[in-house]
C-alpha cells in the first residue's frame, strides 16, 4: 500500500480522468532547440533540464516524458518550453498540483507500461494521458498528504546527499 492509499484509506474521494481535472497539452519544438545559457528552462524527455530563450508556457506545470523516460514527472512553476513530445499539465481544477504529481510519480508508469506504443522509439499518446484515473479527496486532504510527502521526499534527499559526501570521503 503506498503512502497516499494509506492516507486515502478513511476518505472519501471520487476519481476522475486525468483530462478533466486539468488542460493537456504538447511542447512544439523538436530537442535540439536547447540553447547555452538560455534565459528559459526548456523541458525534454531527458532527465536533465536544457534551457533556450523563448518561452511557450508559464505557471504552475507538471511535465510528463511521452517518450524515453516515459511518465517521469516533474513540477515546475514560471516560464518555460517544451519538446514536441513533452505533455504540459495546467489549468488545474479542484486538484492540488503538488499532489497530482506524487500520485503520478507513484502509478502512472504502471499505467503506461500497458499503454506505450511500439515504434523505433517507445511513446505514449494523449488520449491514454487523458484517461489516466485519479483519486480526489477534499482540498484539506490532499495537502495534509502534499505536507507528509514533501517532508519524506526532502527527508530522501537529505540521505541522498549524506551518502552521496560520504562516498566521496571514502574515495579520497
Amino acid at each position: 500500500m503506498s503512502k497516499i492509499d494509506e492516507l486515502l484509506k478513511n476518505e472519501k474521494v471520487e476519481w476522475k480522468k486525468l483530462g478533466d481535472v486539468c488542460e493537456i497539452k504538447t511542447g512544439k519544438l523538436n530537442a535540439n532547440s536547447k540553447v547555452e545559457n538560455g534565459k528559459y528552462l526548456f523541458f525534454t524527455t531527458a532527465q536533465e533540464i536544457s534551457y533556450i530563450n523563448e518561452y511557450a508556457f508559464e505557471g504552475e506545470s507538471l511535465l510528463v516524458a511521452g517518450n524515453a523516460n516515459i511518465g517521469d514527472v516533474k513540477y515546475y512553476e514560471g516560464k518555460f518550453n517544451a519538446y514536441q513530445r513533452v505533455y504540459v499539465l495546467q489549468d488545474f481544477k479542484n486538484i492540488n498540483a503538488v499532489f497530482l504529481m506524487h500520485f503520478m510519480k507513484m502509478n502512472l508508469k504502471c499505467y503506461l507500461e500497458s499503454k506505450k506504443k511500439q515504434s523505433a522509439m517507445t511513446y505514449i499518446v494523449l488520449k491514454d494521458l487523458e484517461n489516466f484515473e485519479i483519486p480526489i479527496p477534499s482540498i484539506e486532504t490532499q495537502e495534509k498528504i502534499v505536507k507528509t510527502l514533501d517532508k519524506f521526499t526532502n527527508y530522501v534527499t537529505e540521505l541522498q546527499a549524506e551518502l552521496q559526501a560520504e562516498l566521496q570521503a571514502r574515495t579520497k
